[in-house]
């Protein structure tokens, strides 16, 4: 049976695993990728040894689906051990999280549930006139 601190502590290590890859990325990785990369989120299981890892570029005017899928290649191709590194020397954690990287949806995906409700509120207005 798991301990109720146990979901805590879970939360407490996605976050400074987040913090980890974000100084690094700020650090090191603007060289090779000129926009601006951020970590939106960490997700790990219970025996964190894995990482899922959901970046976000923000870089106005430009296709940034294309440079998401672009970045995560290149983090998970040439970065993901340097930063798999820096977390076990930062964090001395048991187990040294395994990093995937993912381009992070969920601004897209909130943004489409927008229009679609607008465009439901618009439908409705008009009916109504």
């Amino acid at each position: 049976m798991a301990k109720a601190s146990d979901g805590r502590r879970l939360a407490m290590v996605e976050r400074q695993v987040q913090e980890v890859i974000a100084r690094s990325l700020s650090r090191d990785f603007k060289e090779e990728f000129p926009h601006m990369v951020t970590v939106s989120r960490v997700s790990m299981p219970a025996d964190l040894k894995t990482a899922k890892v959901y970046i976000s570029v923000l870089a106005p005017g430009e296709d940034e689906a294309a440079l998401k899928e672009e970045a995560t290649k290149i983090l998970q191709r040439r970065w993901a051990k340097e930063i798999q590194d820096e977390i076990n020397h930062e964090l001395r954690l048991r187990f040294c999280p395994k990093l995937t990287f993912y381009p992070d949806e969920s601004l897209e995906k909130i943004l489409k549930v927008e229009g679609l409700l607008n465009d439901l509120r618009k439908k409705e207005n008009r009916g109504h006139e």
